[in-house]
């Protein structure tokens, strides 16, 4: 199915330049006043010319410039496009399925703005078009049959303005008139009755009723008097049964009372969810085997506002429906309750800068193609629901091995800075292993999403020195002499050495890794060997326990859900200065993460 697959959008309000990529059903996620509604509003403008005013060019002088490539243009898709002029007039510039078109204003009049295509012939690159040429003649009516007029549904910022408007054009009304299509499809025959009653009542009909005759002609005799040689007739038109349906409005009834009212007189939140239970009806009657030739961008500002979450869940789910039907969805959220796993690949996060404007991070999706492919039990946990809110609407993810580090460290961040890290726009994510960590560090880098790990001591000498591009050399000096050290500590305490020289799990003699782990790191020895690792590993994001592990730091030896309890009842019952004195390992982790 053909859609808009990216956006180049240059000098339209903060975006200076930004370039996105499109799926057929793209969230825009970031912060408030990042230019998520200014990119909504950017792509409507491509499809659908308006006046712009002053406040629109980000820089006065320079052009507003916004490219769209439309992708999955087949030969068979054109000719479902039904006049032959129009499908020659667009063939010449579609190449291997692709069109780019783009809109330009050079000022605020109606002359000032223009409709260009790319000259394919002459773009040394077709990925980025850099000719363009002006439509030529039929070839806006072939691009509108592919994709028409979007419909925007705006974060209502203005109730009144957006909702009280029962006239086309307005929000309601362009998700009625899609709704209403196979309905007056249907009632086709009633043209029929109307073509009557045509003929009756207007002043060509050729049925022509004898009493408007005699007004036309007794008021045209009226006239003689004063102005000869003029004749007036009453012509009265005749709607045909699309105009009938347009011309309705929609009212609601609340069944305890009785009381009927139109929608626009209802409060915000219920006319809010008027708007998205019209957008859930249309999911549920559109037929996902679309054959027509069109596909309708929805473009919708926080749909999630004044619904309950499970409104929200509904809506986010038939927001996908009609993504395979017809429709290429694009919404800009703040809640993590409109993504899912499925969705999270094609989630565009939105940010602002002081010197840069817009900017915009690639999704998942082109970002590592291969990520789910080749980690997808790291990408399956990271994209978990629980994990979305985290990941999407933080400045920093620290990445965490297990639940015990996942659940004490913003514990400990709260009091030893009087506020959770979340207001800091920390978050926390819970892997399950260190190999999750280490597969997990490319996905979010490739992302462009900051990210911290902590893990145990153990990583700095396992999966740290793994994979293609590992962040410590894999048979590094650091490595020798940890296992040298290890081998002659073992004779002393009794833990098991695995083959490759490093500690491993042994039930018969009761010791586990991270036990010989933290035997080394009390070690003088092994501090010094520790100490620069650490400081190697810090470098590149990556903070270890240099003790062990975190129950090593709280002091305690017992694992599991009572021990975790227990370490959070010591803390919350302990100072900032307590902290830091008592466990100052715990406070220097969260001094690197909030640096």
């Amino acid at each position: 199915m053909h859609r808009i697959s990216q956006i180049i959008i240059k000098n339209f309000r903060a975006c200076k330049e930004v370039h996105l990529p499109l799926g057929s059903f793209t969230p825009l996620v970031g912060p408030n006043n990042t230019g998520k509604s200014t990119i909504l509003e950017a792509i409507r403008w491509a499809l659908k010319s308006s006046a712009l005013s002053e406040s629109d060019f980000h820089k006065s002088g320079e052009a507003v410039v916004v490219a769209a490539c439309v992708e999955g243009i087949t030969a068979d898709l054109l000719e479902k496009i039904p006049e032959e002029k129009h499908r020659k007039a667009i063939e010449p510039y579609c190449k291997d399925g692709k069109l780019w078109i783009r809109r330009v204003a050079t000022g605020t009049s109606a002359k000032a703005m223009s409709s260009e295509i790319w000259d394919i012939d002459k773009c040394a690159d077709h990925e980025q078009p850099d000719v363009w040429r002006d439509y030529p003649t039929g070839l806006p009516q072939a691009v509108s049959v592919l994709l028409p007029e979007p419909v925007f549904i705006e974060a209502m910022e203005d109730i009144g303005e957006d909702l009280g408007k029962a006239k086309a054009g307005s929000t309601i009304k362009q998700l009625l008139d899609e709704i209403m299509a196979p309905i007056v499809a249907a009632h086709e025959d009633l043209n029929k009755a109307l073509d009557t009653i045509r003929h009756i009542l207007t002043a060509d009909g050729n049925k022509r009723s004898t009493h408007l005759k005699d007004f036309d002609q007794q008021a045209t005799d009226a006239l003689t008097h004063f102005f000869p040689g003029l004749a007036l007739d009453l012509d009265l038109q005749v709607v045909d049964v699309k105009e009938f349906f347009k011309a309705g409005d929609l009212h609601v009834t609340d069944k305890a009372t009785g009381d009927r009212r139109r929608f626009d007189q209802m409060g915000t939140g219920a006319q809010r969810s008027i708007q998205m239970a019209l957008i859930r009806y249309l999911s549920e009657t559109r037929n996902a085997k679309n054959t027509g030739p069109s596909r309708r961008l929805l473009l919708i500002d926080e749909p999630e506002l004044y619904l309950h979450p499970q409104g929200v869940r509904r809506l986010r789910q038939a927001l996908g429906t009609l993504s395979n039907a017809g429709f290429q969805v694009v919404f800009s959220t703040h809640s993590p309750l409109m993504l899912s796993r499925e969705n999270a690949a094609d989630t565009v996060i939105v940010n602002k800068f002081p010197d840069d404007g817009v900017k915009t991070q690639l999704p998942l999706r082109h970002a590592v193609s291969t990520a789910f492919a080749d980690a997808e039990s790291q990408s399956r946990t990271l994209f978990e629901l629980g994990n979305l809110a985290e990941i999407y609407f933080s400045d920093r993810v620290v990445l965490c091995e297990g639940k015990t580090d996942r659940r004490l460290l913003p514990l400990a961040y709260q009091q030893l800075y009087g506020h959770p890290p979340e207001l800091d726009h920390i978050a926390f994510v819970s892997l399950g292993s260190c190999a999750d960590l280490r597969k997990a560090m490319p996905v979010l880098a490739s992302m462009g999403i900051e990210y911290r790990v902590v893990a145990d001591l153990d990583f700095a000498f396992t999966h740290a020195r793994t994979g293609g591009t590992p962040l410590l050399a894999k048979d590094g000096a650091d490595l020798q002499e940890a296992k040298a050290l290890l081998a002659i500590l073992q004779a002393e305490h009794g833990y098991t050495l695995g083959g490759n020289g490093l500690p491993e799990n042994a039930r018969k003699t009761g010791w586990s890794a991270a036990d010989a782990w933290a035997v080394m790191a009390r070690h003088d020895k092994g501090k010094a060997i520790v100490q620069k690792t650490n400081e190697d590993l810090r470098r590149q994001g990556v903070f270890v326990w240099s003790c062990g592990c975190i129950e090593d730091v709280t002091g305690h030896t017992d694992k599991g859900e009572e021990a975790i309890a227990a370490q959070e009842e010591k803390l919350r019952k302990m100072m900032a200065s307590d902290i830091a004195k008592g466990m100052p390992l715990l406070k220097e982790c969260c001094e690197w993460l909030r640096a």
